[in-house]
């Protein structure tokens, strides 16, 4: 889960996450949760390191001794929710003799120095992994520390102008080291288990100094291959883990809730959501096809199986019904929600009236007011269309353009005088003669030519029609009716409707026509008992949540589980 923007802010006070986290309500700004550490900490250091201006170099100064370290951290913990972080240092460090000590990684509970939970002062004059809930990979002998003076023998020893990366994987909760971009491998168990986790970094002799990489440019090591292997473990975990009754159904008894789905059974339930999904969108070729082939699949196993005696020209009549009463349906909707997208209203209020007539009187006739409305704001698109043809005509004869017409108190215009011949007409392009609303389109002529007639029985039609439709609502006190009628009539102030910016041109786009479409679509499988959204799109939104949720609780696995990259893009 990658975070959208890297923090640079100054946390001066992050907060420690509980030993044993239990759910909480999603942050007010999860950024912040997701944000990844990108310099060290001005305060949580030794007073004998000075960091450069940009935060990414350290340097030992001379006051310190050497059976001590000196150590610093990040100012801000690591996020679990991002799978696996990574950073690499550079050792700059100038005597080849006295070897920097380095050790990457450590943790701190707690900003302050003293670890109320713990009753243990946090240190910044010993190296990490010689404290308690510190680890530390040291640089003269190659051994890795864990709260302990003595280490374990781990890999290599390194020094001055060396690169070491470290890494943490907290599905997994272990880190792991490289060096000049070879994988060293896994060390530690339980790494930042229920405690926040800070890069960290210790020196021990005056002069030393290193540089930080967190991401500011490219790694040595190939860590987009190292993170794309364990996504893919992660993954194919996930795609092992069978369904279970509880997920799909949980309707079902306590006793069997917790029962897993046969491969047979996973395959009819995702079937169905697949199925749902395309009658939803009205696939209906598609779900023709869907259906033939699990018609075949079936049949086969059905001659196959000791089953008895089947009567095979009864079920296969039954069938053919309800798929011809599907297809119906599939299609007769299509056309409705088609019609609302071509901005052809008034088809779209027939056909509804005809096969959904439920849907126009639901909530006391609010679809069919959204409707009307459209079919206001499509007719003065249509003029507005008109009137762009017939002022480019009179520019081109260097002819005054028309003025636009005026509003009365109520919002609708009452008269306007033409200044225009009768006869007069002008030509118009391919993509010109294709209005915006079709449906107020009828006013043009066949052969792509307006005049100044049409022109003017296209304003009046607009003009009666809003007359009628103010008329008929006016006295609806209910505020989405109030609200929705206030910003249709607004449209008549504009010259060019579509030529507007913000919420006009939101309002009077061809996506303000979908969205209605994609309403009118959900009304109407409301009205036939179905869901409003398909099963499978519900599905995964919760199924998206639940991630964000999990990284948010700090469960690093969920930081490979790509739904977008997965099951959109693949």
């Amino acid at each position: 889960m990658t975070p959208s923007t890297d923090s640079d802010d100054d946390y001066s006070t992050p907060p420690r996450r509980a030993t044993a986290p239990t759910p909480q309500p999603a942050p007010t700004q999860p950024q912040a949760v997701f944000s990844l550490p990108t310099k060290w900490s001005v305060t949580d250091r030794s007073i004998h390191l000075t960091i450069s201006p940009d935060g990414r170099d350290l340097t030992y100064t001379a006051g310190n001794s050497d059976k001590d370290g000196a150590s610093a951290r990040t100012d801000i913990p690591i996020p679990p929710a991002c799978g696996i972080y990574y950073y690499e240092v550079e050792i700059r460090g100038k005597d080849q003799k006295r070897q920097a000590l380095i050790s990457e990684l450590s943790i701190s509970v707690s900003h302050t120095n003293f670890v109320q939970s713990r009753q243990h002062w946090v240190k910044f004059n010993r190296l990490p992994g010689w404290e308690p809930f510190s680890w530390g990979y040291h640089g003269d002998d190659g051994f890795s520390f864990t709260a302990e003076r003595n280490g374990n023998p781990f890999s290599q020893t390194y020094g001055s102008s060396d690169v070491v990366g470290c890494g943490v994987d907290f599905s997994t909760h272990r880190a792991f080291y490289t060096k000049n971009g070879v994988l060293l491998g896994n060390v530690f168990e339980n790494v930042g288990k229920g405690i926040d986790l800070y890069p960290s970094v210790g020196l021990q002799h005056p002069g030393e100094s290193i540089r930080v990489n967190f991401g500011h440019e490219p790694f040595r090591f190939d860590i987009e291959n190292h993170v794309q292997q364990q996504k893919n473990v992660a993954w194919n975990k996930i795609m092992a883990t069978p369904l279970y009754t509880s997920i799909l159904n949980p309707g079902r008894s306590a006793s069997t809730s917790k029962a897993a789905l046969s491969e047979e059974e996973s395959k009819i339930v995702l079937n169905k959501l697949v199925l749902s999904y395309l009658i939803h969108h009205g696939y209906s070729k598609t779900v023709r096809a869907f259906q033939k082939q699990q018609d075949i699949v079936l049949k086969a196993k059905s001659a196959t199986a000791d089953d008895g005696d089947v009567d095979m020209d009864s079920d296969a009549a039954k069938e053919n019904a309800v798929e011809v009463s599907l297809e119906d349906d599939i299609e007769r909707r299509t056309r409705v929600v088609d019609a609302v997208i071509r901005g052809d209203i008034d088809r779209a209020i027939t056909e509804t009236e005809k096969y959904h007539p439920t849907v126009l009187k639901a909530e006391e006739g609010l679809m069919l007011f959204k409707l009307r409305c459209r079919k206001f704001v499509e007719l003065i698109l249509e003029t507005a269309a008109m009137k762009r043809e017939l002022d480019a005509l009179e520019a081109r004869r260097e002819r005054p353009a028309f003025a636009p017409p005026f509003a009365d108190e109520d919002g609708l215009e009452e008269s306007m005088d033409m200044d225009i011949d009768d006869d007069q007409t002008c030509e118009m392009s391919a993509t010109q003669a294709e209005p915006i609303s079709k449906g107020a389109g009828k006013q043009r002529a066949e052969n792509g030519v307006v005049s100044a007639a049409q022109y003017e029985a296209a304003i009046n039609a607009a003009i009666d029609y809003g007359k009628a439709l103010r008329a008929d609502y006016k006295a609806d006190t209910r505020q989405v009716v109030k609200q929705l009628l206030t910003q249709t009539f607004s449209i008549i102030a504009f010259h060019d409707p579509l030529g507007q910016r913000g919420e006009m041109a939101n309002f009077v786009s061809v996506n303000a026509r979908t969205q209605l479409a994609s309403e009118l679509n959900q009304a109407i499988l409301k009205s036939q008992g179905q869901p409003a959204q398909p099963a499978l799109e519900t599905l995964y939104r919760h199924t998206s949540a639940c991630i964000t949720q999990l990284g948010v609780f700090g469960e690093g696995a969920a930081g490979f589980a790509d739904l977008q990259r997965e099951l959109l893009e693949a």
